[in-house]
């Protein structure tokens, strides 16, 4: 969701950012579309995903911080 957090992204754009693989991409935006987090729109061949909350990013930078003290 982080990835996500400044904006609306391609599958290709948040592998580059999120230093994932494709597969690991198209999973955790699977589970992300199940919990009603994100929704996607196409353009073409390319599916773009967004954030349905900017709230959801914040609290999952915050959880995150956490943890790295």
């Amino acid at each position: 969701m982080i990835c996500l957090g400044r904006g609306e992204k391609s599958v290709s754009e948040l592998i580059e950012v999120c230093n994932l693989s494709q597969s690991a991409v198209s999973q955790h935006l699977r589970k992300l579309k199940i919990w009603n987090l994100v929704e996607s729109h196409k353009e073409g061949r390319i599916v773009f995903y967004k954030l349905k909350n900017k709230k959801a990013a914040e609290l999952s930078r915050k959880i995150l911080d956490f943890l790295k003290k």
